[in-house]
């Protein structure tokens, strides 16, 4: 059996098995389930989550191609069966597919949704998984895009206003607006989106302490660390490395 999560509200963190990998499963985000036990524990607050399901049988192509590719990367220690990326700015488009095969004639429903699943877990099954709290539009332009991949390599850097529109070729107050308008959200925002993308990355895959984490990724105090990966995933630090409690998991197959 196969698992599509198409989770638009809350966070969720999945385990495959009480000691298994964490994958975080942010608002607005895809993720592949295949064949394995999972635990998942749902943050505070609100959620809204779809959940596709669906037997190997029915996308035989694919669950071909998956199988050959698990037996590459296996050698390779890589080999995965929970994979998630974000919806922004990765899948809008097979979203947008997705809604309008849903919302139309119930005649063509089904092969519609079979391509979309086709698409995103062939996208979602290459590379590494990514909570990219920080995503920005792919059509930036230049000078904009090479400033924010300069934020994500270096969100410890202070960032102060002035010195990002210089980057930018802006004045401070120009490069505000034009900022707004084409990713969403202001410069400050971004930044301390990077720098809780960070500190989340940190805290999922290594055992660094939280303080470690806070000042690494550009954090003033670990209470400000708390404070933006609450405001963003409805979590607390801790709770990213707490062990779940040895419940019975939902086994796919």
């Amino acid at each position: 059996m196969n698992l599509l999560c198409i989770n638009m509200k809350g966070t969720l963190i999945a385990r495959s098995g009480i000691q298994g990998r964490l994958v975080l499963i942010p608002p607005r985000s895809l993720t592949y389930v295949r064949s394995s036990k999972l635990i998942v524990q749902a943050a505070r607050g609100e959620h809204q989550t779809l959940l596709l399901s669906w037997p190997s049988l029915a996308t035989q192509l694919l669950d071909n191609w998956v199988t050959a590719r698990q037996s590459a990367t296996r050698s390779q220690g890589t080999s995965r069966n929970v994979a998630c990326k974000p919806i922004d700015p990765l899948f809008q488009s097979a979203m947008a597919r997705f809604d309008e095969a849903v919302a139309g004639s119930k005649e063509f429903i089904e092969p519609q949704v079979v391509s979309f699943i086709y698409e995103v877990v062939a996208r979602l099954v290459i590379g590494s998984d990514q909570v990219q709290l920080a995503a920005v539009p792919l059509d930036l332009p230049e000078t904009i895009k090479d400033l924010v991949a300069k934020v994500r390599a270096s969100p410890s850097l202070a960032w102060p206003l002035k010195d990002a529109a210089d980057m930018a070729g802006y004045s401070p107050f120009h490069f505000s607006r034009v900022f707004k308008n084409l990713v969403g959200y202001g410069f400050h925002e971004y930044v301390d989106r990077s720098r809780t993308e960070c500190a989340v990355e940190m805290l999922c895959t290594t055992d660094s302490a939280v303080d470690v984490v806070a000042s690494t990724c550009g954090f003033g105090t670990t209470q400000g660390l708390r404070e933006s990966v609450k405001e963003y995933l409805g979590l607390v630090p801790s709770e990213l490395r707490a062990i779940p409690d040895p419940i019975e998991p939902l086994e796919l197959g």
